[in-house]
């Protein structure tokens, strides 16, 4: 009797977790896919501040000056067209993992960001960017 009316509860639970854990991955995402949009109208510079803002980071002159990498990207690979996330793992309730494609009009880099949800809001707390695929995703993905 006592195990009927528990397991409900525990179903219940662990949906509520579920859906939490998604709700700070697909914060996490708007907040990249806004970066982006800010990214190609504004600059990089203005695409850290929107990664990192409400974050830790957000001042953080170092994690500022990230995109001085992207800087170096765009003048090989020419000016941000799209990004699509690769994927992305909730880690927690409040810690997302992101890996995303940036693509350029002559190449792809790769943003892999931890989003994490504080008081402020969602923010980036680590972010680094590759251009070389086997540097981010796992060699299974890869290679067929």
């Amino acid at each position: 009797m006592v195990l009927s009316k528990l397991v409900p509860v525990i179903a219940l639970v662990t949906m509520s977790s579920a859906a939490a854990a998604s709700g700070i991955c697909g914060a996490a995402e708007e907040r990249m896919q806004a970066a982006v949009s800010t990214y190609k109208s504004e600059g990089s510079a203005a695409f850290m501040r929107e990664v990192l803002k409400n974050g830790p980071l957000a001042e953080d002159k170092r994690a500022l000056g990230q995109d001085q990498a992207l800087n170096q990207i765009e003048q090989f690979f020419g000016p941000v067209q799209a990004y699509s996330t690769l994927s992305k793992k909730p880690l927690g309730s409040r810690t997302c993992y992101l890996v995303g494609i940036i693509e350029y009009d002559n190449g792809p880099a790769f943003a892999v960001a931890t989003f994490y949800r504080g008081a402020k809001g969602v923010g980036a707390t680590a972010m680094f960017f590759r251009t070389e695929p086997e540097a981010v995703l796992p060699k299974q993905l890869l290679v067929e």
